[in-house]
């Protein structure tokens, strides 16, 4: 997460148009799609820690390509050993904790607590990205590498908690397992109502998220902002998500579906704001990360206690639905941005989202959804 506050600046900066930005996102989408539900059999048959491990070797040697070829073809590749990361953590990191857990009752407030202390180390170390990159826009990435490399001495010392005992001893039987695997974690979500909500709201704030968080650097530079401020920026964001996490747990005591609605609502009015450039509505920038440290915390837990079996597979169906919808819009987004203005795509961004809002309220009580929870 170190090198988010300029990825996009250095992109740039390497030569990339947006739209070729906003197409390598949406070609890492496509991949994750493609990817998400193998690694999720992965996880299940092999063991959360295996997956992890593979995880964090793919960030590496992404990090590695851009500093050693930083052209298109080398952000292309980047953006597939992105991908694969991704799809490896996904799922495996939130199994693993719920399978460690003795009291499930506490996963909501421990993820919480565990995601409020990662906002807060990668806040105070974004400080001086911003001011390492204006001394050299590589160093970021050496940065990133070493932060990795101790990621993956944590992973390699966890114990290889998974959640199938099956002993796959061959191709045919791993695949067998696999199409079993894939049949029963789709069956399960579409019989679920709950599920299918959740994972259409998952998938609306997922594009939401993503398309607003991608303009931030070139909102700043439109904004006059110096790149070396960039770091103290991000360090106020992700503060802002790490005390957003911390209490998550205590939206619980609300109807959850209302709670969630709101924050959607609040998430597709954040682009219209920035939209005005007004100074003192600046604030608005904080209301993605403030979605970002709530809604994953809550839509886990609520999730986790519908699934029974297949938690990891089922999770990264969740993940491949999510990113459905990024493969087909971010591209729009990022034509938007090149052929028109940063302020018209933030335009197009709360039209999409607005309609996707009422899609989803109209379905949560066609679904009886709300009745069903009282």
């Amino acid at each position: 997460m170190l090198i988010d506050p300029i990825f996009v600046v250095y992109a740039y900066s390497c030569g990339l148009a947006v739209s070729e930005i906003f197409i390598l996102s949406s070609i890492e989408t496509l991949l994750i799609v493609l990817l998400e539900i193998p690694t999720g059999i992965v996880a299940d048959l092999f063991g959360c820690k295996i997956s992890i491990i593979w995880g964090i070797i793919s960030f590496i040697c992404s990090n590695v390509i851009v500093l050693l070829y930083p052209k298109f073809l080398g952000f292309l590749i980047c953006a597939v050993l992105v991908a694969f990361y991704k799809v490896l953590i996904s799922g495996a990191d939130e199994t693993y904790l719920y399978l460690a857990l003795e009291n499930k009752d506490d996963y909501s407030k421990t993820l919480g607590s565990l995601d409020s202390i990662g906002f807060i180390l990668t806040g105070i170390a974004s400080i001086s990205v911003g001011c390492i990159y204006s001394i050299n826009e590589k160093y970021p990435f050496f940065l990133s590498i070493l932060v990795c490399l101790f990621a993956l001495i944590a992973a390699i010392r966890l114990e290889n908690i998974k959640e199938s005992e099956l002993q796959i001893k061959t191709v045919s039987a791993l695949y067998e397992e696999f199409g079993k695997s894939v049949k029963r974690g789709f069956m399960r979500v579409f019989k679920s109502n709950k599920l299918k909500w959740f994972m259409s709201f998952s998938a609306i704030v997922s594009f939401l998220l993503v398309s607003v968080l991608q303009t931030y650097q070139l909102f700043f530079l439109e904004q006059k902002v110096s790149v070396e401020y960039f770091g103290l920026i991000y360090f106020g964001l992700y503060i802002v998500s790490s005390i957003s996490s911390k209490y998550a747990y205590f939206f619980k005591q609300f109807d959850i579906y209302k709670s969630f609605m709101i924050l959607l609502g609040l998430l597709v009015l954040t682009p219209l704001v920035m939209s005005f450039r007004i100074p003192y509505l600046i604030f608005a920038i904080a209301i993605p990360r403030i979605v970002i440290g709530i809604y994953p915390v809550l839509i886990r837990e609520y999730m986790n206690k519908e699934i029974k079996e297949d938690r990891a597979m089922i999770f990264s169906v969740r993940s491949l639905l999510s990113r459905l919808m990024q493969v087909f819009l971010l591209p729009v987004v990022g034509n938007v941005i090149d052929k028109s203005s940063l302020g018209h795509s933030f335009v197009v961004i709360c039209a999409l989202g607005l309609a996707m809002f009422f899609v989803l309220f109209i379905s949560l009580h066609r679904l009886n959804l709300v009745d069903a929870d009282k």
